[in-house]
């Protein structure tokens, strides 16, 4: 499908109690045809909230301005984040921001679910180029951290663990298996786990393996 585009502007933003005495600035042509029952820099505002925790945890505080830029929006089919579908067909909204300042860049994936008249409802899904719907980051995310944890946990490390990356390396074909490659971190010590999505009967099996 051809992607849709919006007609956004570009903004600046800087807000709230949340960001803790850390310079952090939001970026970027935000689409305004989502942002119902809200301004778009307060849909944008919510949007960094979601995001902060976790781009602190990859790229802890240095001193330098932390930037959430606004990097694209596709409307995809809400189990297979690589087909784009229709926008009168069923799917989720799916924005790309990326982290900027304090190391490297980094990919969030943001899902965006309109509420009609009411500010949308968002979720913030792995880091990273994933093609998993968001339902199956779930999965894969329990089956992760319960390996990662596990394994800081032998090693004498009492932080849980997060992601930092994620990205294919088997590509998805529809009604086909397919692999990719998570990155989960605990106490500085950052893991590599192959994550097998495997469709069966409707439903999708999930195995997760270390892969360092």
């Amino acid at each position: 499908m051809t992607r849709l585009c919006f007609i956004g502007f570009a903004f600046l933003l800087f807000a709230g109690p949340v960001w803790a005495e850390e310079d952090i600035s939001i970026r970027g042509n935000f689409p305004q045809l989502l942002a119902r029952g809200e301004t778009t820099p307060q849909m944008a505002n919510r949007i960094a909230v979601a995001l902060i925790s976790l781009d602190r945890l990859i790229a802890p505080p240095c001193g330098r301005k932390r930037v959430f830029h606004f990097s694209g929006a596709d409307y995809v089919d809400a189990d297979d984040l690589s087909v784009r579908v229709d926008p009168a067909m069923p799917g989720v909204w799916r924005f790309v921001i990326l982290g900027k300042g304090c190391w490297a860049t980094r990919v969030h994936n943001v899902f965006v679910y309109p509420r009609g008249t009411r500010p949308a409802e968002i979720r913030a899904g792995a880091p990273g180029r994933t093609v998993a719907g968001f339902k199956y980051q779930q999965q894969a995310m329990q089956l992760v951290f319960r390996e990662a944890n596990g394994i800081a946990i032998r090693s004498n490390c009492d932080e849980a663990a997060y992601l930092t990356d994620t990205a294919v390396t088997k590509v998805r074909r529809r009604g086909q298996p397919w692999e990719e490659n998570w990155l989960a971190t605990a106490c500085d010590i950052t893991r590599k786990f192959l994550v097998m999505f495997t469709p069966d009967g409707g439903k999708m099996r999930v195995a997760v393996v270390l892969n360092d």
